[in-house]
């Protein structure tokens, strides 16, 4: 068996150079025309800084039989050289939103360690020699036929890059430990993204108040707060701060209640925000909430859990708000009126539970 490509190492320098060698060919007929804009252009490079890894490249390379020069051809990648070159060019700034140290500064106004970094900074590359167009061809549809159908939120990752997405992933960032170990996403979910779903729900409600769970309106926050999401400092604050106290009050018993499930977790934060913080549109009583306050908060939780548990088996529900508790959490969890009812429902047992 012959193997059709060899996997190296190439730095932004090593591509700068070839590039102005004319040794570089950026637009062969293989490369779709897509135009990044200014927002997935500092993304890139605000990644490239942090030392993170991008998507491999493929390079077709031949030798020229009179000169034995290299011809390059990327094959696919065009666009992230594209944008390394226009910024270490000074073509664009990088974004605040990406990076607040930072942001603002074209190429020339970094440091020079930081600078010297960038061009020290390695792609990998799928070295294709001397490959002809058919087996180009052949290598993509090979290529495709493994790749996963993109999920929703793997295609807004892939799509946006402003203030909204930044914030989310920032957050996701810092909390993915906690969903994990806590049960709220297994690490499968996590690697498609399910987690960073659901803090732009939140986030969602924290701005605007309760919202269907629906795609069409996650779709639409990332839309409409791309170029600036309002008051993001304080709601990553608040955010965090919620998210302690949720961990706070329940500890490491989490993972054994059925508050660990998305459908039931939604109403909890938005809960414990509103008695923090008061939640926009929501009208439910408020509280203060203390570390004293916590064992009754926990309390509260647990016999709920209990109360499910005891409907599921066929217990009749002691009343009719305990009913409809059940009922929204076990059916149409994402529908604005459960999703509202539960998080009054939550808001009320705490009250009651903490005079």
């Amino acid at each position: 068996m012959q193997q059709l490509f060899n996997t190296r190492n190439y730095s932004i320098r090593d591509f700068a150079e070839w590039d102005e060698r004319q040794e570089l060919e950026l637009v062969p007929k293989f490369q779709r025309r897509d135009v990044w804009n200014a927002k997935a252009k500092s993304y890139l490079m605000d990644t490239i800084i942090r030392g993170k890894p991008i998507p491999k490249l493929y390079m077709r390379q031949d030798i020229a039989p009179g000169t034995h020069r290299a011809k390059r051809e990327i094959v696919d990648g065009q666009q992230r050289l594209r944008t390394v070159f226009s910024f270490i060019k000074d073509g664009f700034k990088l974004s605040k939103v990406h990076n607040r140290e930072l942001g603002g500064k074209f190429f020339s106004q970094l440091d020079a360690g930081t600078q010297r970094d960038i061009l020290k900074y390695e792609f990998v590359v799928d070295l294709l020699q001397d490959m002809p167009d058919n087996e180009i061809y052949d290598l993509f549809a090979r290529i495709n036929t493994y790749s996963e159908r993109l999920k929703p939120q793997e295609l807004r990752n892939a799509q946006w890059f402003g203030d909204f997405k930044s914030c989310v992933y920032e957050l996701a960032k810092s909390f993915v430990g906690f969903f994990e170990k806590a049960g709220v996403f297994t690490s499968k979910q996590i690697l498609r993204m399910a987690e960073a779903e659901f803090i732009s729900e939140l986030l969602l409600a924290m701005e605007e108040g309760i919202r269907e769970g629906k795609k069409v309106v996650i779709d639409k926050a990332y839309r409409d707060y791309d170029d600036g999401f309002p008051n993001r400092v304080r709601h990553e604050r608040r955010f965090a701060d919620v998210m302690d106290t949720i961990g706070r009050i329940i500890g490491d018993q989490l993972p054994e209640l059925r508050f660990r499930a998305t459908r039931l977790f939604y109403p909890l934060f938005c809960a414990i925000y509103h008695l923090k913080y008061g939640l926009p549109r929501l009208q439910a009583p408020r509280k203060a909430v203390t570390a004293s306050t916590y064992p009754k908060m926990l309390s509260v939780l647990e016999a709920l859990d209990e109360l499910i548990d005891a409907i599921e088996g066929g217990t009749a529900p002691p009343s009719e708000a305990d009913r409809k508790f059940f009922e929204a959490q076990d059916e149409h969890s994402v529908h604005v009126a459960n999703r509202t009812f539960l998080t009054q429902h939550l808001c009320r047992e705490f009250v009651k539970a903490l005079k």
